[in-house]
């Protein structure tokens, strides 16, 4: 199993207690490491990832995927290799 990235993919903002803190709806969860995103696939932080309930309570989409739903797009986004 390879390391996970201790930057953000999306922003690279360094793992922090803040950049761990997700939003979801009207209350935060805290994690010990960056979540990935159920589409393209990329860990990232708070700033960049949101928890939906679209489909099982707990979907984890950044704002590129989530964007591409709404639109009500067919194909994901690219997941970009990590740096």
């Amino acid at each position: 199993m390879s390391e996970l990235p201790q930057t953000c993919q999306a922003c690279q903002r360094p793992a922090s207690p803040e950049a761990l803190a997700y939003r979801k709806g009207d209350r935060t969860v805290s994690h010990d490491s960056f979540l990935q995103c159920d589409v393209c696939e990329r860990l990232l932080c708070a700033d960049c990832l949101q928890i939906y309930d679209i489909l099982s309570g707990d979907d984890f989409l950044c704002a590129a995927c989530a964007a591409s739903l709404a639109a009500g797009a067919t194909t994901r986004p690219a997941a970009r290799p990590p740096r």
